[in-house]
């Protein structure tokens, strides 16, 4: 087998496992797109259940909820699995938690993210502030003046 042989061999090798791979892209787009269709029509659904159980009904629901049922049914006879997936959106107050899920009583939590002991001074060695206040005193996590946000000609790259 001559050099050009083996050469064309290796091409048509190539060529193929490139046309795999397109068409696996293809594939997991495909299952992507179904996934996001589901989960639409699963929230749609959710919307009028939820009106309907609050006695809101709207003008043609029944409708409606049928044509998202049948759509949802077409979409998993066709092999997209119709789950219910993660929380897409944070709980309602749901901010910033430490870690370890706890928030000290005064309700701030430290720059470092993580809560204290109670009973413990922030780490900046204030003390906490008082019962019911949400406002930091003297030496809080605040920055002061001249702080992290440099100032025009702070030494950025390309300046």
């Amino acid at each position: 087998m001559g050099f050009m042989d083996k050469v064309k061999a290796q091409a048509t090798v190539l060529a193929d496992k490139a046309q795999t791979g397109v068409q696996q892209g293809q594939t997991k787009i495909q299952e992507m797109q179904s996934g996001k269709q589901v989960d639409h029509l699963l929230r749609e659904l959710g919307a009028y259940v939820f009106l309907s159980e609050r006695g809101r009904v709207q003008p043609e629901s029944d409708d409606k909820v049928a044509r998202i049922m049948g759509e949802l049914d077409g979409l998993e006879q066709a092999g997209t699995p119709v789950t219910v997936t993660a929380q897409p959106y944070p709980a309602p107050g749901a901010g910033s938690v430490p870690a370890g899920g706890a928030i000290p009583d005064n309700g701030v939590v430290p720059e470092s993210g993580v809560a204290p002991p109670t009973g413990e001074p922030t780490p900046s060695g204030a003390a906490p502030p008082a019962a019911g206040s949400a406002i930091p005193q003297s030496g809080g996590a605040l920055p002061q003046s001249g702080g992290a946000i440099p100032q025009s000609g702070g030494g950025l790259p390309g300046q």
